[in-house]
């Protein structure tokens, strides 16, 4: 058995993604974003900074799907009235599960990373930073 170092040198990547807010009704999509490698990427870490936090009292859902839809996978139900007053960063769990397992975040080709609010997100006006690894 051999265990040697990668040669592949674009192992890994981080995303930083701009995420404004949106005067809509229940479960109003905020954002999708595809897949920018081509390839499927391991979602290592996720974290959220508020420089302007939200009007309204919406909930928060991030996630990866095969579609610009919703996704619940990162971030479920956030409840923004923590984001409200703004200049916040938060760690969102990757896939964090009902039990003590912590299922990993595959961000297949062709897919989305998505933002969907339950409610009005007017004000909002954040940055998303998305670790990954190439697999």
């Amino acid at each position: 058995m051999t265990l040697a170092r990668s040669t592949d040198p674009d192992q890994k990547g981080m995303l930083e993604l701009d995420l404004t807010g949106a005067a809509s009704s229940a479960n109003a999509g905020l954002g999708a974003f595809a897949n920018p490698e081509g390839c499927s990427l391991l979602v290592t870490r996720v974290f959220a900074y508020f420089a302007t936090g939200s009007t309204g009292a919406a909930n928060l859902d991030i996630g990866i799907t095969t579609v610009a839809a919703k996704g619940i996978d990162i971030a479920a139900a956030m409840d923004m009235v923590e984001a409200t007053v703004g200049g916040k960063a938060f760690s969102l769990p990757v896939a964090q599960a009902a039990e003590t397992e912590v299922a990993p975040v595959i961000w297949a080709s062709g897919t989305y990373l998505t933002a969907t609010g339950s409610a009005t997100s007017v004000g909002l006006a954040a940055k998303l930073y998305v670790e990954y690894i190439r697999l």
